[in-house]
């Protein structure tokens, strides 16, 4: 085999194929299944570490959960709408919704116009665009109720190998006081679940509320309270494990609410 411009073609021979020919051939294909491997190694370092291309197979699976999705959103009420990818940072820091530890992870930069700047993120998460929005609203201050949807991306930075661009599917509704928000959402959930596919569901849920309310007993500044509940809440019972140097009553109180199994609308 002799190659021209990157593709393996035959050789001209005076003689019948040999064994030694079918030899060469198969170092030639060896040769090319290598070049092969290292072209797609090459496109693999064009793209950035942690993104990913959505080919037309995956496209199609992605494309039919969304479309799910919005069905069974917009039969229940909700619209869609989509938040710039850009925010400022201060949407989420005046907030406090950003922890330190989802604060490092944030892609930010400095939006200049010659003189000054604000500093600007991708999108970290879907929640506070969409209060944003709903809060520029008219009527918005006489609270009425408003029930949103969103498909879209939001970029996290991770150290490690994992994915730095995250799909999110939500829902928000406003305007619609505990419990009869929760259970919406909920059986929300549940049908849009169903409807995927998926059945035999648990539900596990918690209140943010009672964690802070453990964090607050264990001697933690608030920096600290804001991180641990960030574990708590990734983390599960081995962040728990983690703070209990600091405050074992602390620790054994968050055991507990961790631990507390219930079925039924009675539990909520």
């Amino acid at each position: 085999m002799s190659r021209h411009s990157g593709v393996a073609v035959p050789a001209l021979r005076t003689r019948p194929p040999t064994r030694g020919r079918e030899s060469e051939t198969s170092v030639s294909e060896t040769e090319t299944e290598t070049d092969n491997r290292a072209a797609v190694s090459r496109a693999e370092t064009l793209r950035s570490r942690g993104m990913h291309d959505i080919g037309p197979d995956e496209m199609r699976r992605f494309r039919r959960v969304e479309a799910r999705f919005l069905e069974v959103t917009a039969a229940a009420g909700y619209q869609e709408i989509r938040t710039p990818t850009v925010e400022p940072l201060h949407l989420f820091t005046s907030a406090g919704a950003l922890s330190p530890q989802l604060l490092d992870r944030v892609y930010s930069f400095l939006d200049w116009d010659g003189w000054s700047g604000e500093r600007m993120v991708l999108r970290p998460d879907s929640t506070l665009p969409a209060v944003r929005w709903f809060e520029s609203r008219e009527g918005a201050a006489n609270g009425d109720a408003a029930r949103l949807s969103y498909v879209q991306p939001v970029y996290r930075f991770d150290a490690g190998d994992g994915d730095r661009e995250l799909w999110q599917c939500g829902v928000e509704l406003f305007g619609l006081a505990a419990p009869e928000g929760d259970v919406e959402l909920l059986r929300l959930a549940r049908e849009l679940l169903n409807a995927l596919g998926l059945g035999d569901l648990r539900f596990e849920l918690a209140h943010a509320g009672l964690l802070r309310a453990a964090l607050a007993s264990t001697g933690l500044d608030e920096t600290g309270q804001i991180e641990a509940l960030d574990r708590v809440i990734e983390g599960g019972e081995e962040a728990v494990g983690e703070l209990a140097a600091a405050s074992p009553e602390a620790a054994s109180g968050l055991r507990l609410l961790l631990e507390i199994r219930g079925g039924g609308a009675g539990y909520l």
